[in-house]
């Protein structure tokens, strides 16, 4: 009987030892969430995009924003979550979506603005927080671009350009590409299917282990047609596979990618008129039938990020007037919202470590007020355990 009980013991020692090994060393942080809330006045009447990334090379988040009825305007962050005065670059009067990317692959952030008038608006960065030499690229025979994304599609070392079209090609809502090339400047654009008529979000990723990037396209349907997201597997040169869509609730708007449940796949969140919706990837390419989540809600924007410093990916998502942040389990499910009251019309919702402390801050612009709202995350990060291996 007593070695009996020695076994049992031994197990449950090696039981404990596996959790420990297989979990992080700070995986019993806090469930809870907390920010502190600023709002900033933006030169915009109605701001429709913001971008957060260092222009200046100082190490801190700087902020730039598009909108309806201006210029494109940015501004320096000071590293403690405010920012200087607003500057003026240049852009569209019905600037749609802002980006941040080193476009020439020179090391230097550029902007990058889908205007929903036929243009795209690419401020190319000297470096030291300004634009020299704004390009306009134009197609006036197809339709405005409403979002763009920049990678390198045929893995020549150039980075290119991919976004969604509001009606390019012969059917409303494609894909556009329009290859880099050396020293500077793009090929002319092709067009892919989403196999939808409302396209609304892009995102890439490395969805099959393959080291080429791939596409997710979310897709808000028209008439009486819910929408739904499209997968369009690169092909490694610059072309896409056919789409493979999944239903993602009802009205899918904005995407986000990122590995939910530690398996090393990237999965999917969406944000929709009727909630936000979880699709955990498989690392093939495919995913998963749609879970939802914070169900009733109606989110046009979501980023993914640990907001709690768990471990685990959690996710935020604007919702009307409030940004909600629901904390991961670990496992690919997610708990009930925790709410933020930003403003009476928060919209496009971004994260980054604006006062450089470590834990990943919010952003989003307030169409109606004109203003930005800043959300520095406040929440008691776990401190984690030392290491006792050499």
């Amino acid at each position: 009987m007593k070695s009996i009980a020695l076994f049992v013991v031994l197990i449950l020692l090696l039981a404990a030892l596996a959790v420990q090994v297989g979990s992080p060393a700070w995986a019993s942080g806090p469930s809870t969430v907390s920010f502190k809330i600023s709002t900033i006045t933006s030169t915009l009447v109605y701001p429709a995009s913001l971008a957060a990334g260092d222009l200046s090379g100082d190490g801190i988040p700087d902020l730039a924003v598009v909108g309806f009825n201006g210029p494109l305007s940015y501004a320096m962050g000071k590293g403690d979550g405010t920012f200087g005065s607003w500057q003026v670059g240049d852009s569209g009067s019905q600037s749609l979506y802002v980006t941040l990317a080193d476009v020439k692959g020179n090391g230097k952030l550029d902007s990058v603005v889908a205007d929903g008038d036929y243009l795209i608006f690419i401020g190319y960065g000297n470096g030291h927080g300004e634009f020299n030499g704004e390009r306009i690229i134009t197609d006036n025979s197809d339709g405005g671009p409403v979002r763009v994304a920049v990678a390198d599609l045929n893995d020549d070392g150039v980075p290119d350009l991919v976004g969604i079209d509001s009606a390019a090609g012969e059917l409303p809502g494609n894909v556009f590409v329009k290859l880099g090339k050396k020293p500077r400047g793009f090929g002319p654009f092709h067009y892919f299917s989403v196999g939808g008529c409302n396209p609304s979000s892009i995102v890439v990723g490395d969805l099959n282990h393959d080291n080429i990037p791939d596409l997710v396209v979310a897709d808000t349907g028209c008439g009486n047609r819910y929408g739904h997201v499209a997968v369009l597997l690169g092909k490694g040169d610059g072309t896409f596979q056919k789409p493979v869509t999944y239903g993602a609730g009802e009205g899918p708007y904005s995407l986000a990618l990122a590995d939910f449940n530690g398996d090393g796949n990237l999965d999917l969140a969406v944000s929709t008129v009727s909630g936000v919706e979880v699709l955990l990837g498989k690392g093939d390419g495919t995913f998963s039938a749609a879970k939802e989540y914070a169900k009733g809600m109606d989110s046009i924007s979501i980023v993914a990020a640990d907001f709690n410093g768990d471990g685990f990916i959690d996710l935020a998502a604007t919702e009307n007037n409030n940004v909600i942040v629901l904390l991961g389990n670990g496992d690919g499910t997610f708990q009930p919202p925790v709410r933020f009251h930003v403003s009476d019309s928060a919209g496009q919702l971004i994260t980054a470590d604006f006062n450089v402390d470590g834990k990943p801050d919010l952003a989003t612009v307030n169409p109606y007020d004109g203003t930005v709202s800043i959300l520095l995350n406040t929440t008691p990060f776990p401190t984690p355990r030392r290491s006792h291996s050499h």
